[in-house]
């Protein structure tokens, strides 16, 4: 019948996990979280180059990704 609120800042990059927790009878009981992802957004890629071995071969890119972005990041080159 109670709500609690907090505000936090993240200094950091990387995973951060926060919980909230009551003590219920000296016993802790989780009762809510939340995962967060720092880090910083990724660069446009550069000097992409791309070498095809045949008409029927797959065609492998390289290409430099940038700064470190701290997150998990997936590229897509189309």
């Amino acid at each position: 019948g109670s709500s609690v609120s907090t505000k936090f800042l993240v200094h950091t990059y990387g995973k951060h996990v926060f919980t909230c927790k009551i003590v219920c009878e000296y016993k802790k009981k989780l009762i809510c979280g939340i995962d967060i992802e720092s880090g910083n957004p990724p660069d446009e890629p550069r000097n992409v180059s791309c070498i095809q071995h045949g008409t029927d071969g797959h065609p492998t890119c390289t290409w430099e990704k940038g700064r470190l972005t701290y997150i998990n990041t997936t590229y897509a080159i189309q």
